[in-house]
């Protein structure tokens, strides 16, 4: 999708004419004047997938024109043709394991995923789920370890903390005609820089409670594919378990999506200059970020064309001091989050993740999020904190 075609994601019709803005339209219960007017409750008119926001609308805890309007728009993004809305990026992993797995199965996810959703597959695997991972260097043999119970291969892209690069290109040959589902979390790339779809995953998974929506502060996350049989599986089990989204917050949402191209183009601009500024700062081992890690003609041979404003830095002081000195900071706050207008920082603990064990990671490190302030300011607190 275009940054035009962004900034005019919140078009909506009404009657004749079109609104610049999605409207939060809450709402039960749907109306009709005869009973042959009102739709049955099955899985045929559950995954109804009638473009139109207003045909075959009956409960507005299944869908409503404005959560119709962000799933449409969140499908397009991610280029694929249908969308299952979700709470947060959280309830969209247990979402779809739960529609997807049983006790018994096996589940392949890359050892670079978040610390929740690890969580969440350690909640799985105590109730019988077989969890197995694997690293971005075993993508291409990953038919190895596929076996007749393996329902899903799970990673992110690229992983967290560390951003190590996962090839999809090698996990979909190394599939190949096995069953099993590859499901790519999207979140870090915003929609607009890697699209999994393209690419052979069958799932595509965002939080929305980063860059898609941060700014309007808020909750949601969804599950993207291309086919049918897939989206028909989760809306029912969404619909089974009372998985509502707010069509307040899918109105936020919508708004936000529609300065999501101004507001990376911008980041991107910002990460490249503070970065740079980094480099003679004391106390600094290494900045971790994908255009560190990787040359950009790599980024693009794995399809990611473009970057957040994420990043790690490693330092070689003890943690005491390192927070003394994050202590310093004015402009930059200290938070959890990311994908805002206000950029944030946060101890991370490396000590268990597999990928900082391989990229050689062994004190003591922080997470920082880039938002909207001016660049030099930013690189001015950066640097009075670290060399005063």
């Amino acid at each position: 999708m275009t940054r035009s075609k962004l900034a005019q994601v919140g078009l909506f019709p009404t009657g004749g004419i079109q609104s610049t803005q999605t409207p939060a339209m809450e709402c039960t219960s749907y109306l009709v004047d005869t009973f042959d007017q009102l739709p049955p409750i099955n899985e045929e008119s559950l995954a109804d997938i009638d473009n139109d926001l207003f045909s075959g609308l009956y409960y507005g805890g299944v869908d409503t024109p404005t959560t119709r309007q962000l799933s449409q728009r969140v499908a397009d993004l991610e280029k694929g043709k249908f969308a299952v809305l979700t709470p947060s990026g959280q309830s969209a992993f247990n979402l779809l394991l739960t529609t997807f797995v049983k006790p018994g199965d096996h589940v392949l996810a890359g050892d670079t995923i978040v610390y929740s959703t690890r969580w969440l597959l350690n909640h799985f695997e105590n109730i019988g789920v077989k969890i197995e991972y694997f690293t971005p260097s075993e993508a291409a043999t990953l038919k190895n370890k596929l076996t007749l119970k393996t329902k899903l291969i799970i990673f992110e892209n690229p992983g967290a903390f560390t951003y190590e690069v996962m090839n999809i290109n090698a996990i979909v040959e190394s599939r190949h005609d096995h069953p099993a589902l590859i499901v790519a979390d999207n979140t870090w790339a915003a929609s607009l820089f890697h699209h999994p779809l393209s690419l052979g995953a069958d799932i595509s998974l965002i939080s929305m409670s980063k860059y898609h929506g941060a700014v309007e502060g808020i909750s949601l996350g969804a599950l993207i594919t291309k086919r049918k049989d897939l989206y028909v599986n989760l809306k029912t089990t969404s619909a089974l378990t009372g998985n509502h989204v707010s069509s307040h917050a899918c109105s936020a949402a919508i708004r936000s999506i529609s300065t999501l191209g101004a507001r990376l183009s911008f980041q991107m601009s910002t990460t490249r200059k503070v970065l740079r500024s980094l480099k003679p700062l004391p106390l600094l081992k290494q900045a971790i970020h994908p255009i560190l890690q990787n040359t950009e003609l790599h980024l693009q041979n794995s399809m990611i064309y473009g970057f957040n404003s994420l990043f790690t830095v490693e330092f070689s002081c003890s943690r005491n001091e390192l927070i003394s000195r994050l202590n310093r900071l004015n402009l930059i706050k200290i938070g959890y989050g990311w994908g805002g207008t206000t950029s944030l920082v946060n101890l991370i603990d490396t000590r268990d993740m597999p990928s900082a064990k391989r990229l050689g990671i062994n004190s003591e490190c922080a997470r920082i999020y880039l938002g909207l302030e001016d660049p030099d300011e930013l690189t001015r607190d950066l640097t009075n904190a670290f060399t005063q």
